[in-house]
């Protein structure tokens, strides 16, 4: 397609923690994403074209690879680009039946994901996610930021690690939330980001529901409703629980380096996870209720 040499303009694109430099062009052939990655990220990033160059999730438009330009360098990346409004912009004027549907759509797109997708599972992820939780605590002890009660959650953490045992490992979206989600013309779902995509527990993928629950809990208990079918495990909580507290602490050492201010931000969303869960002592969060 060579979408480079067939650009007409092109619009700064900074939202985000991306180091990537991305743009919005504009082509005869209608608007692509564009972010110039680094060349570290090529092998991942032609790996992405494999797993999902041909994922369809149905009414659910996302940002699908298109092409990907090796030279000359830095590369350049280029994905379909999802018209809609920013989701976390607009969800709170919704009404509750519209936040319910989209939290729905957010649930089953998340299966279809982790279901359509196929990559080779290597039995290894309770040794890989235990090793994960110990670079963790060790990066946020280490980090200067310290949380009120860590001891505790921490002790939660470790105790909830038996949960791990026998997960089942598939594709990953890598950051999916609602900053990361558009409401599109036809008022579908729009998916944007598979740039963290990554190969795990599919459970994982709920690490990052606060942002989801923090601007409306319906939504979020929707899209968990919906993804297990209404028909919740009991085992997903423990889990959650886990996914979340590790997500927690190692947001704090992540942030430092993007300053105070998101530092504020990572301290917030500690603060509403102790409060979520009655200070780390209950697996199922406040927030989440039936919404079926």
């Amino acid at each position: 397609m060579e979408i480079e040499e067939r650009i007409i303009s092109e619009i700064p694109l900074d939202k985000g923690w991306s180091n990537d430099k991305k743009s919005i062009v504009t082509t005869p052939d209608g608007r692509f994403v564009r972010r110039i990655i680094d060349d570290s990220r090529i092998d991942s990033t032609s790996t992405l074209f494999f797993h999902i160059g041909s994922l369809n999730l149905d009414d659910n438009p996302f940002s699908r690879p298109m092409e990907l330009d090796f030279a000359p360098s830095p590369a350049r990346f280029y994905t379909t680009y999802v018209e809609g409004e920013d989701l976390e912009e607009v969800l709170c004027t919704l009404s509750q039946k519209e936040q319910i549907r989209l939290g729905y759509e957010a649930g089953f797109a998340l299966k279809k994901i982790h279901t359509r997708v196929r990559v080779k599972d290597d039995g290894m992820w309770a040794m890989k996610y235990n090793a994960k939780i110990d670079r963790k605590i060790k990066a946020y002890q280490e980090c200067g930021i310290k949380v009120m009660d860590d001891g505790h959650l921490i002790d939660r953490i470790n105790s909830l690690r038996i949960y791990l045992e026998g997960r089942p490992q598939t594709f990953q979206h890598g950051d999916y939330h609602v900053g990361n989600f558009v409401l599109t013309p036809d008022q579908h779902l729009g998916i944007l980001d598979f740039d963290r995509w990554d190969i795990g527990d599919p459970w994982e993928e709920f690490n990052r529901i606060v942002w989801c629950a923090d601007l409306c809990p319906v939504f979020a208990s929707a899209r968990i409703d919906a993804y297990f079918n209404f028909q919740v495990p009991e085992s997903f909580f423990p889990l959650l629980f886990l996914y979340q507290a590790v997500n927690a602490l190692a947001s704090l050492p992540w942030a430092i380096p993007y300053g105070e201010k998101e530092v504020a931000v990572m301290l917030k969303n500690v603060r509403r996870f102790k409060e979520d869960t009655d200070d780390f002592a209950n697996v199922v969060p406040k927030w989440y209720v039936r919404t079926r």
